[in-house]
């Protein structure tokens, strides 16, 4: 496509190339942080008893009281804040790759 395949080049295929990254990169790792803040923030009975016991626990008792879309509260800010990081950092890798070796990192 393009002259040489110049249209899969450049920045702006850099750039929508990372920002899907960033997007599956949060898909994955969303539901391992719901399930973490869980368990960090569960309160524990003066019994010592907790709402849950593991977090495959925390997991099961989420989706079964809240649905399967439980797992992905809190996605927005997340991705929000992963893709410029995810952006600058492959880009400049990259850059910084072919100023130094003459080749693409990625």
């Amino acid at each position: 496509f393009g002259k040489d395949g110049s249209a899969f080049h450049g920045l702006p295929v850099m750039f929508v190339s990372t920002l899907c990254s960033s997007f599956c990169a949060n898909v994955v790792a969303n539901p391992f942080d719901v399930v973490k803040s869980r368990m960090q923030n569960m309160p524990i009975a003066a019994d010592g008893s907790a709402a849950y016991s593991s977090m495959v626990d925390c997991f099961l008792k989420s989706i079964r009281s809240e649905g399967i879309f439980v797992l992905w509260y809190g996605f927005t800010p997340g991705f929000v804040k992963l893709a410029p990081y995810t952006v600058i950092c492959l880009t400049l890798a990259d850059k910084v790759t072919r100023a130094m070796t003459g080749k693409d990192a990625l």
